[in-house]
């Protein structure tokens, strides 16, 4: 085989490993097992052995998961992010949000503006910073989760 064949044939073994399909799972509280599964611009969700779900997120950029307590309440969150598909210069976050009475995950929405944009999370205020544009530039929004 010529070293031009066998660099074809290692880059097609290369560029179909990167297309597969990349999963992560955790445990948003004890004897809960969530499995996410991203492929594309699609996301899969399954929690425990129920039957999954996936959200499309109609994206151009690699999509990315983040697991963390986004509304401060002890139980483990996720976010799906991307950077923009314009110019690559900000973040787009979805947050979904754990919901023990239903043992499913609840997409939230910022306070302010149409999402969550260069997310910051801030533990300590335990509030959700992120950025939206008004009339005059680029505002800062801060979203509080109320206890239910």
């Amino acid at each position: 085989m010529s070293r031009v064949s066998l660099g074809l044939a290692l880059f097609g073994v290369l560029e179909s490993a990167s297309a597969g399909a990349e999963a992560t799972s955790f445990n948003p509280v004890k004897n809960v097992e969530v499995m996410l599964e991203v492929s594309g611009p699609k996301v899969t969700v399954q929690v425990d052995a129920r039957e999954s779900r996936t959200i499309d997120f109609s994206a151009e950029k690699s999509l990315h998961v983040a697991i963390d307590d986004f509304n401060f309440d002890g139980m483990k969150d996720f976010s799906v992010w991307q950077i923009d598909d314009g110019m690559g210069t900000y973040t787009i976050h979805r947050i979904f949000i754990y919901r023990p009475k239903t043992a499913d995950f609840e997409e939230v929405q910022p306070d302010c503006g149409d999402g969550f944009v260069n997310l910051r999370v801030d533990k300590k205020r335990k509030v959700l910073l992120s950025t939206y544009w008004g009339m005059n530039g680029p505002q800062s929004c801060v979203t509080r989760f109320h206890k239910r």
